[in-house]
Parts: C-alpha cells; structure tokens; sequence
C-alpha cells in the first residue's frame, strides 16, 4: 500500500538528492588538519543522505550521482585516491545508499498502512459509538417497558423508540381489533393530528402486512400501488416503512409504521433493530394485556371466591338439615342473600302435583312480601314444564312473553329471576324464584348461582338415589377399563399375531419408540431397548445397515415415505427378514419425526426362496423327462439291432454272448428311461395304483445313493389291492419320507419299508406305509412342530416344506400320517406311518394348507419336489 507525497515534498526531496554531491564535492576539497578524513566518506554521506530523505527511487539516482562525483574528484585530484580505493568506494556508497533507500521506502509504507489502519479504526469506533448508542437507547427502552404496565404509555413509549431509531417525526402503532380482522386499529401516533389520521380512513393488512417487513421507498414512483395517496400529499410524506409485531407464540399482534416526508432506503441494521423494538412491543403488549386480564381475573376470582364461600356455607347449612321445612327455609334465605334480591320464594311439589304444595318466602328486612305467581298460574306452570332457568330484567323487549306474563305479579314487575328443582333424572321438584334485585338487573352468574343452589336443594331432597348412580357410574367406569385393557391386549395380540409393529422416531430429541411386537421381532427385550437409533442400527445384519441408513436418510430429505427390507440375527443365531414401512412427518418444511409399522416377512422370504427352488426342481424334472423321452426312439433302434445280430446264422456263440450282455443293458437303460416319464407323469383324475410298485421305483431312483453310503433296505411287502390315487402325489410323499430317512443316517443304517392291509377306525380297508430308520430320532421338543411349514432340523439343507407338503397329499387322499420317535435306548431311530383307505379320491384340493395346494398340483404336473 503506497500513497504519493505532496508535490512540494517531491521537489524539496529531488533538489536534495542533486545538491548534495556538490555539497560533498565541496567538502571534500576543504583540508581538514584536525580529522583526516579520505574524500569519499562526504559522497558516501552524501548518498546516504539522499536516500534517507527520498527513498529507494532518489537513492538510485544519488547513487548515480554520487559516483559520477567521486569519479570526477579522483579524476581531478590524482593524488588523493587510486584507481581501486575509487571502486571500493563507489561499492560501499551503492550498497549503503541502496539499502538506506529501500528501508526509507519500507518505512513511508509503513507510515501509510498506519495512517489508513487509523482512519480504518476511527470508522469502526464511529460505528461501535452508534452502535452502543442503540443499544443504550434499546436497553433504556426495555428498562422502561419492564417497569411499567400501562398499555398506552407503553406503546408510546416504543413508537418514540422506533421514531427517534429511523429519525422520522412520523409514525403510528397499528393494532389488530381481533386476531382475524383484515384492518388494522391506530392505537398511538406521533407526528399526526387527528384530522390527518382521518385522511387514512381504514388500514387493511394488505398494505401494512402482518407478517412481513414492508418499504416503499417513494411512493411517486411509476408502478408503486399506494391507495393513501391523497393523505401523503396532504400530510407531506414520500416513504413508508413497516414492521409486524409478533409475538413469542407466532401470532401477529398489528404493525408499527413510519413515515419520511423525503425517499428513504433503510439499513439492515436500522431494520434488525426496528425488528426488535417491535419485539419488545410485542412482549409489552403481551405482558401489558396479560396484567389487564390478571386484574379482571382476580376481581372475578375475588367475586367467585366470595360465592363460593357463601355456596360452601349453604351447602353446609343444606345438607345439616333434618327437617323438610327447615331445608327450605335455609334454601330460601341464601338465595335471596347470595343473589342480593329484595324477595324469595321457594316452592317444593313433593308428589309432583300442585294440588300438594310447600311455599316458603323470604324478605329483605323492613320491606312487605309481594305476592308471587301462584302454583296455579300459567307463568308458574309453563316456568316448572320448561325445566330450565328463566330471567326477565329491564332489557327484556315489552313484546316478550314472559314480559306480558308478569303485568299481572307485582313482586316480579321490577326484574324476576327463577331456576327449577330437578333431580339428576329430570324430575320437576319445584321452583325457586327471585324478585327486584337490590343493584341493577340479574345477570348470567345470578343465574347460575340460583341453578347452582337449585341443585344442592335437589341433592338434598334425592340424595339416595344420587349415591346409587354413583355407585352404577364407578362400575360403569370400571366396565369400560377393563374392556379398555381387553381392546388394548387384543391390539397388542392381533400385532403378534401377524408380526406387525408400530414404532415412533422424535427427530428432534432423537427418541426411538418401539412396541413390544418390534422389539420381539428385532430379538431384543422391550426392557433392554435404550430408545437410541444407533442400537437399532446395530441389532440390523452388517450387509443391510447401510442400506436401512441410506433409505432413511433419502426419505427425510424428500420428506416422503420410507420402505426397506432387513435381516436381523437373533442371539441364537437364526436369521429373520423384516420390512419397515415409515411416513415422515414435517412442519415448516422441517422433519420433526417419522411413524411407520415393521412386519415380519420371514415366511415370506422362505416362501419365494421355496418356490424358486422348486422352479429350478421343476424345470430339472421336466428336462429328465424331456431327454428320457428323446432317448426312447433310439433305443427302439439300438433294440432291433441287437436282435438281428443276435439272430444271425453267421453269428459265433462269443459274439453271441456279447450280443445278450448288451440286450440285458439295453433292457437296464430302457427300464430307467420308462421310470424317469413315469415318475414325472401325472393325470387329471385319479386311477389304480399299486403303492408296492411306486415305492419300487422311488427306491430304484435313490439306488446309487443307498449303494454310496452302504444303506440297507428291508422290504416287507404284503399282497395288497391297488388304490385309485395320484401316483405322482404319493411317490412325491415316498420320495420325501426314503430321502429324509437317508439324510438321518449320518453313516451305515438301516431303512425299512412295510407295506400291508389293515382295516381303518371306521372299519373300512386300508393300506399302511411305514417308513422306519435306526438313525438319532428326533427330539420331543420338535414334534408339535414337525409337520409345520419351513420348521426343519437340517438347518441350511432343508427348506422345511417336505412333511407339510406331504401332509397336504395324504389328507387329500383322506389318509392319515403320523410319527413315531426315540432319542435313546438302542431303539433309537424314526418311523413315519401313512394310512391310506380304499375310497374313490375325492377333490380334496382345497384342504391343503395355504401354499402346499399350488406344490402338490406342481407334483402332479411332473415336477419333482424332493422338498426336505
């Protein structure tokens, strides 16, 4: 940062920098006895000088000069130097002349950023001074808005504020008459006559807004809309600035207004400080209207409580009454004294009727008793048939009813007031009546006082039956808890009946709330659950938790819903699928929390898993039999060969032995091919079957495993009928039970099938099955689970669905399959039993279980389902 000096400074510094080598060459001339100093020292000064006075730009030039000088001195006095003290000379003067200058330059940079930082700070502390000088005056005016109540002298108060804050003589504080009113009320001015504020004649809030700062910087702007046109001409102003006064709760309380009779552009900062004047406005209005409304409130609190006191002490006096006449007679002067009447009266119909009647009246002191309507009159009668409070004072239009009614009474010509006995049934007990009320008119708290002591008299007179409603309303009350508590179990049961799960994210304290069905269904204790988003992240599997986050964090940004699916490891290490499904929640475009469910979709998982096995099953089945069938033609082929060569004259009896060896193969491979299409056909209807041949082939099928792992097999098969069956659904329930058996026996063991006639409970024929092998058995805790779907011991090898399936087809046979187990003993194994009656199969589709109708009928198209 460098400024330019003074053209006189310039000069002065320029002549300097030319006149000192003369200066020096002068001196260098003069003798001098005393010192002895060589000549070069003066133009060594003499630059030094120069350099130091001007700077880097004169200091090249002294240099220049200097040396010219003190080459022309040597020169001329040959004798006072040499050539190399000359050069040595000359070096030493640019050096020092050269850095003497460049610090000079350094220094007057130096000397300007100074100058520039101290005009910088100045500003600053003009600002700070303003500043301080605002927040004084805010701070004077908070003090005085703290220290006073009065609702004018407040608002005042803040509109000389804001006025003497934006240097107007100009302003008016605008009020809302009622939080929905579209204009606005002056409430206090400054700068304006009553006849100027009349030029405005209405303020809408569509011009001073409620709700945002508002400018117009000149109103004779082309294209500015202001419709107080005529007033500002009138009254002499061009810009209008206003603030909304809101208070803490968002509500908009009115405007606060100034006007500059010159354009104006307000400061942010003068805008940020009216904004808080107009806040503490807002609280001044809030606190001044609070106070007002404490005042009233505690001088009708003042009033109630002196009611109160003398209801409490008629109550009192009430209940202790023993007598009928007595309690009427207490009635009866607490009403009238209560109310502050002149005249009571209090008629009680004991059986209903007025033929029986008890009237009891009280007068103020010194005064006569008027005569009230009689019991018999049209005014009493229609007063204790409405079964409701009634009130006439002098506002009462003269063409009023009850008006034209009471001409007749005189008690109750100057204002009456009545209230009915009735009991909590509706019962009409009687009438309590007022007259001539001692100041001004009855009002609605007389009334109410009057129903209010109607009441305890009815309460008196009907207090048995009172206390038996109670007693019918707190079993009443205890009926609906408990059924309450049945609907909430019944909640809580239906969700874990269908693994659903209601759950509640508070984004703003970052609470996590959760049903006891989430936390069942995440493995984690209701009690253990800390409410932390971090813990449910960490109770999700490793591979899904950023997946889960991700969703999340999509969903709150797009304020939209949120839908993921996730396994979770239980802590015995099984695995389960859970879907999430969650709505965020935003007010003020901001995400204040999310609501959704969670299922458990495990099932359903290992359903689609189950089923995409079985398409793979299916489609290996049918490409088996599709070769199978391929293979037949060739072999009719292969066939007719054999038999011709083993047919021909020519043929030795080796080649002929060659021959039969390859027939019997062929006739191996034939037969395998013909099981293979057997095994994956299937028809619509049911036909004869022989069960003994089925299993037959289901065993041929398993052979080479049977053979692999040196499994033996023991048949037992008796002379039994054919059955009319599905063979493809019964050898699918072989295959299941023979391959299972297998997979029990870890090594050698041992399979028995047993096939024979037995006849059934009902006495009709039938054929048993049983499957048997000697392997481990299965635990007792897993047989009321064994025949569910997707419960299997095999862990990862099985898929569960093998014995419910199974199930599903011989129910439809309308058979029955049971098993027996042992653990222990040297008995130990499994044995599958099946009875299957001799019946023609019905259609019994539609009793499988869920899910195992759509895998028996795949069974029955020629797939192969060995499901275990």
């Amino acid at each position: 940062m460098e400024a330019f000096p003074p053209v006189r400074l310039r000069i002065a510094r320029w002549s300097i920098t030319l006149l000192l080598p003369l200066a020096a060459w002068l001196l260098a001339a003069v003798p001098w006895p005393v010192l002895h100093l060589p000549f070069g020292v003066f133009f060594v000064a003499s630059a030094v000088i120069a350099a130091a006075v001007g700077g880097l730009s004169p200091a090249l030039a002294s240099v220049a000069l200097n040396i010219t000088a003190l080459s022309g001195f040597s020169y001329l006095h040959p004798g006072m130097s040499t050539r190399r003290g000359d050069l040595l000379w000359s070096l030493l003067l640019a050096s020092v002349a050269l850095l003497m200058g460049l610090a000079r330059q350094k220094w007057s940079a130096a000397e300007v950023l100074a100058g520039h930082l101290s005009s910088d700070l100045a500003r600053l502390r003009d600002e700070l001074d303003a500043q301080r000088a605002d927040l004084k005056r805010f701070h004077e005016l908070s003090v005085s808005l703290s220290s006073s109540l009065e609702l004018q002298r407040l608002l005042q108060d803040v509109l000389s504020a804001i006025a003497a804050l934006q240097r107007t003589d100009l302003a008016m504080l605008l009020l809302l008459p009622e939080p929905s009113s579209r204009t606005l009320r002056v409430e206090t001015h400054a700068g304006f006559t009553d006849e100027q504020i009349a030029l405005f004649r209405e303020f809408p809030t569509s011009v001073f807004s409620t709700q945002q700062r508002m400018l117009i910087q000149d109103i004779d702007t082309p294209g500015i809309y202001f419709p107080f046109i005529e007033a500002a001409t009138k009254v002499g102003f061009r810009a209008v600035f206003s603030t909304p006064i809101i208070n803490s709760r968002r509500e908009p309380l009115g405007v606060v207004a100034t006007f500059f009779r010159k354009p104006h552009i307000a400061s942010e900062r003068q805008s940020r400080l009216v904004e808080l004047y107009a806040r503490q406005a807002a609280n001044a209005l809030d606190n001044a209207r609070l106070y007002r409304r404490s005042l009233e409130t505690l001088a009708a609190e003042q009033r109630r409580s002196a009611v109160l006191r003398s209801l409490a002490d008629a109550s009192l006096q009430i209940n202790s009454a023993l007598a009928l006449d007595s309690l009427l007679r207490i009635i009866t002067d607490q009403a009238r004294r209560i109310v502050a009447a002149r005249q009571a009266f209090t008629t009680l119909l004991p059986h209903g009727t007025r033929n029986e009647s008890i009237t009891c009246a009280s007068v103020e002191e010194g005064r006569d008793a008027l005569l009230f309507p009689p019991e018999h009159s049209g005014m009493f009668t229609l007063a204790c048939s409405l079964n409701k409070p009634l009130r006439i004072t002098s506002e009462t239009q003269p063409g009023n009813t009850w008006r034209t009614m009471i001409k007749g009474s005189d008690a109750a010509r100057d204002g009456w007031l009545a209230a009915p006995l009735l009991t909590r049934d509706g019962r009409n007990l009687g009438l309590i009546q007022l007259a001539q009320k001692i100041n001004g008119d009855f009002t609605e708290d007389d009334e109410a006082i009057l129903v209010h002591l109607a009441h305890m008299a009815s309460v008196a007179v009907d207090n048995v039956r009172l206390y038996r409603e109670a007693q019918e309303q707190i079993a009443e009350t205890r009926r609906a808890q408990e059924a309450l508590q049945r609907s909430k179990e019944s909640m809580q049961l239906a969700q874990r009946s269908v693994g659903i799960g209601m759950w509640e994210w508070d984004l703003q304290s970052g609470k996590l709330v959760w049903s006891s069905e989430i936390c069942r269904m995440h493995g984690i204790e209701p009690e253990n659950f800390d409410g932390k988003y971090e813990s449910w992240m960490e109770s999700i599997h490793l591979e899904d938790s950023w997946r889960v986050h991700a969703s999340i964090t999509d969903a709150l940004a797009r304020h939209s819903e949120y839908e993921v699916q996730y396994r979770v490891t239980f802590a015995d290490k099984s695995l389960h699928w859970l879907e999430a499904r969650g709505q965020t929640i935003v007010i003020g475009n901001t995400p204040v929390r999310m609501l959704g469910v969670a299922l458990d979709v495990t099932s359903s998982k290992t359903v689609e898993e189950t089923l995409r096995r079985t398409e793979k099953l299916a489609a290996t089945g049918q490409l088996a039999a599709s070769i199978a069938h391929e293979i037949n033609n060739p072999l009719a082929a292969v066939t007719n060969i054999l038999y011709i060569l083993r047919t021909h004259p020519d043929m030795s009896e080796k080649l002929q032995e060659l021959v039969g060896i390859g027939e019997r193969e062929l006739e191996r491979v034939i037969h395998i091919t013909r099981q293979t299409l057997a095994f994956y056909r299937e028809v619509a209807l049911p036909v004869m079957t022989s069960v003994p041949s089925l299993i037959d082939e289901v065993l041929s099928i398993y052979s080479r495993q049977i053979e692999e792992r040196n499994v033996s097999v023991q048949r037992q098969f008796e002379q039994v009928e054919d059955l009319r069956a599905f063979p493809g659904e019964l050898r699918q329930v072989f295959s299941n039970l023979i391959l299972n058996a297998l997979e029990a026996l870890q090594g050698t063991g041992t399979i028995a099938v047993r096939v024979r006639r037995i006849a059934g409970k009902d006495g009709r024929a039938a054929i048993q099955i049983t499957v048997s092998d000697n392997g481990p058995g299965i635990a007792r805790e897993h047989l009321s689970r064994i025949f569910e779907p997707f419960f299997t011991t095999k862990h990862s090898k099985g898929t569960g669905l093998g014995l419910w399936v199974s199930q599903g087809i011989i129910h439809k046979h309308q058979g029955s399959i049971r098993l027996r187990t042992r653990v222990d003993g040297p008995r130990h194994g499994a044995s599958f039993s099946i009875v299957l009656p001799y019946t023609k199969a019905e259609d019994a589709q539609s009793d499988l279980p869920d899910g195992a109708a759509d895998l028996a009928s795949a069974a029955a198209t020629g797939a192969n389902l060995s499901i275990v």
